[in-house]
């Protein structure tokens, strides 16, 4: 008898002879003859059992003599079978290791507290930073383009101001859903969407034909954009060492600086030459994000943290062991400190939005909240009415386009250092004392740029006032991230960044509508105002947090708010 190759399942019928006889990856149990006829004679011969396909292991271990057929001549002919080899892994599938036990949640978040920063670190970090990147350059553009799109369009004042705060809008909605869906379904998934949002209204925006229509696509694309931003430091910080996270943290903000700077370079290079095609083609280069969204998908994972607090265990095993695998490569890996587990263990749960903002205000956060909420409002509204404003100031102070562009370039350039100098003193001085420092510093600057008559004055506390403002922001994210339990750190960083987005709103369109009556000094003023109550409310009720674990800083609120969970 001959062995022919069959498919899987009962044979009847000459199309499944057919394939018998094509296909060659398992061995049939039953011989076949030569002959279509015989192949049904003998397929059908026997209904029960049905006929199935062997698997080769079977195959091999099949005893002599016992293949189908009373005369065991199908045994004897048949070629030897060969067990298979082991399949190597693939790339994605992990390895199965059913008799060693899962480590409990506290043991794996030593394990990857332990770790030194090293290349999945740093390949986070510049992730996250070139998603910062590109949320600076799309919040600067329009206000560098704003003196352009108001001239083509004879846009009067307040509708300036509106159209200036039109993506501040949207980074509102974008950081509150953000908050809550993080907490949800996890950090990877909404950067990953929110991303895809931003490309897609971006492109849209640069087809406007008018103030409203331009104004409707901003807040759209600034959805997605204030989705991202919000959710890149919370995203990051679970994955640093606390030793030295308030300083990773602030050089992954110094992408933001180069955001503005190349915001800078295309409007003196593309929008000053050209205006009326300058802004759309400056729109379109927003579009390069989709690049980065690409290598998202392909590198990015999920936080350990999350995946532990919704009690997927094995999954955040193997992002912690691929991360120890990548740096012992490199570098002998410190020992994993002894651990105490908790004694209550929450199982993880789904609480309603109302809830989850609730839980920000329960005992032990309340002011927490309170003072995060304050101190970013003073700050963006600040950041944002003099960062959006301050090309249209300069020009209506009687400064040409091209020497405004000229300055605010130059205070984009300053900001890089700052983001620098406020990483290196965050950890000695700690993020709270960081934050106050810089505050006052920009106090200082902004009075004197609002008293200041001569263009080197001017030049010089643009200069400084833009080194400071943003040097704050890294101690300021990384101080946002720490203070909140795992459970609710997404939602209290949208919420954060929500109330920094409707000062980001005002505060343009206040300038605009106040500006005839209060002036350039004025606005200065105002802004100082502003930066001072943030810096007494943090000075007086802020946290220290600096070197401390992210679970240390939170179990005593977090045991004793309701429904809280422990990271």
């Amino acid at each position: 008898m001959t062995d022919f190759p069959a498919t899987a399942g009962n044979h009847d019928g000459f199309a499944n002879f057919r394939q018998c006889l094509r296909r060659v990856r398992r061995p049939c149990r039953k011989p076949h003859g030569r002959s279509r006829d015989d192949h049904q004679r003998r397929c059908r011969a026997d209904a029960a059992p049905p006929h199935r396909t062997a698997t080769r292991l079977e195959a091999a271990e099949e005893p002599p003599g016992s293949g189908w057929g009373s005369d065991g001549d199908f045994a004897r002919n048949r070629p030897p079978v060969r067990a298979p080899a082991e399949r190597p892994l693939l790339r994605r599938e992990a390895p199965v290791t059913a008799s060693a036990p899962l480590p409990t949640g506290t043991e794996l978040l030593a394990r990857l507290d332990r770790l030194p920063v090293g290349k999945p670190h740093r390949r986070l970090m510049l992730q996250g930073g070139l998603g910062y990147l590109f949320e600076s350059y799309d919040a600067v553009l329009l206000g560098y383009a704003a003196s352009t799109v108001v001239a083509l369009w004879k846009v009067e004042s307040g509708l300036a101001g509106w159209l200036l705060a039109s993506v501040f809008i949207g980074y509102l909605i974008g950081a509150l859903a953000a908050g809550l869906l993080a907490d949800r379904i996890g950090r990877r998934r909404v950067l990953m969407y929110a991303l895809l949002v931003y490309v897609a209204f971006t492109l849209v925006a640069a087809t406007a034909s008018s103030p409203g229509e331009l104004i409707l696509w901003r807040i759209l694309s600034g959805i997605g954009v204030g989705a991202e931003a919000t959710m890149i430091v919370p995203y990051i910080s679970e994955f640093l060492p606390a030793r030295n996270r308030g300083r990773n943290i602030g050089n992954t903000m110094v992408f933001l600086g180069f955001g503005y700077i190349l915001a800078g370079l295309t409007a003196v290079t593309v929008i000053s030459p050209s205006p009326e095609p300058g802004w759309r083609i400056a729109c379109v280069i927003c579009v390069a994000p989709v690049l980065l969204l690409l290598w998202w998908r392909r590198t990015l994972v999920e936080s350990p943290r999350f995946l532990i607090s919704q009690g997927r265990i094995a999954e955040a095993t193997e992002i912690v062991e691929r991360f120890e695998r990548e740096i012992a490569a490199r570098q002998e890996l410190p020992p994993v400190p002894e651990v105490v587990e908790p004694a209550a263990k929450p199982a993880p749960s789904r609480r309603s939005a109302i809830r989850q903002f609730a839980a920000l205000w329960a005992p032990g956060l309340a002011g927490r909240t309170a003072v995060v909420c304050v101190l970013w409002f003073a700050i963006q509204a600040t950041h944002y009415g003099y960062g959006t404003w301050l090309p249209t100031l300069l020009v209506l102070k009687g400064f040409t386009i091209s020497k405004s562009f000229a300055f605010a370039l130059a205070s984009a350039v300053a900001q890089v250092p700052g983001y620098y100098v406020a990483a290196a003193i965050s950890e000695r001085l700690d993020r709270k004392w960081t934050i106050v420092v810089f505050l006052c510093c920009s106090i200082g600057c902004a009075a004197g740029l609002g008293t200041a008559t001569d263009d080197v004055a001017i030049f010089c506390f643009t200069v400084a006032l833009s080194f400071f403002m943003n040097g704050v922001a890294g101690p300021l994210y990384a101080y946002t991230s720490e203070i909140y339990p795992t459970a609710t750190r997404a939602t209290g960083m949208g919420l954060a960044s929500a109330t920094a987005r409707v000062g980001a709103i005002m505060a343009p369109v206040a300038i605009g509508y106040l500006y005839a009556d209060i002036g350039f000094g004025g606005v200065f003023a105002v802004l100082c105002g502003l930066l001072l109550i943030g810096a007494l409310v943090l000075a007086v009720a802020g946290l220290r947090t600096a070197g401390r674990s992210l679970e240390s800083l939170h179990a005593q609120p977090a045991s004793r708010a309701r429904d809280d969970q422990p990271a």
